[in-house]
């Protein structure tokens, strides 16, 4: 019998899962009572990394799941497919910390991308690579936006929060991984930069 934490790892670590379906009339049974399924009972499937497919009752986030297994039980169209054509693991999304060169901050900004795991909304949010997006996974959802890293100090934090506040309705959380002056340079010889440059001097 599966704990409710070994439950909620398989749940998270799925590459797949399609929620919301119902049971039919002996169906189903339970795995932890060996008795049938009541007929029109909600369920998901879970397409695992090991290409094997798991039954739990309710819903991704549901807390009281029960594991459910098919009458029958032989192997799923999904599972036979998976070995006749066995393929290499989903590329996953690096997680990275970028650092902008000197020639975007000539540019004055960086184009930058975020991933989340596609069907967990309080999934970590995190940095990766251009190369991740442009190839992307279908177990992650995607963001891309220009972010500017150079420029007069106070218009460089209204355009930057003017991009955090607009991700963040579709990306919840990802404002706590930014702030407007982050990766900021002051342009050589402006204003910004002689008074960081001054500040420096004052304080060795």
């Amino acid at each position: 019998m599966l704990s409710k934490i070994q439950i909620q790892r398989i749940k998270r670590n799925s590459e797949r899962v399609e929620e919301g379906l119902i049971t039919r009339f002996r169906e189903f049974f339970y795995t932890d009572t060996n008795s049938f399924v009541k007929p029109d009972t909600i369920y998901s499937v879970y397409y695992t990394v090991n290409k094997t497919q798991v039954y739990f009752t309710g819903f991704l986030d549901s807390r009281n799941s029960r594991k459910i297994i098919k009458v029958g039980g032989g192997k799923t169209m999904f599972e036979i497919y998976s070995k006749l054509n066995p393929t290499q693991r989903e590329n996953y999304p690096e997680n990275i910390q970028v650092i902008p060169t000197e020639n975007d901050y000539l540019r004055g900004s960086i184009t930058r991308y975020f991933a989340q795991k596609a069907n967990d909304y309080y999934a970590v949010i995190f940095e990766t690579t251009k190369d991740a997006y442009t190839n992307k996974s279908n177990l992650y959802r995607y963001v891309e936006f220009e972010w500017v890293i150079s420029g007069i100090k106070s218009v460089v934090m209204t355009e930057n929060r003017l991009i955090m506040n607009g991700i963040n309705r579709d990306f919840p959380g990802i404002s706590k991984l930014l702030f407007p002056l982050q990766l900021w340079r002051p342009s050589k010889n402006s204003p910004d930069y002689l008074q960081k440059k001054l500040s420096l001097v004052k304080n060795p």
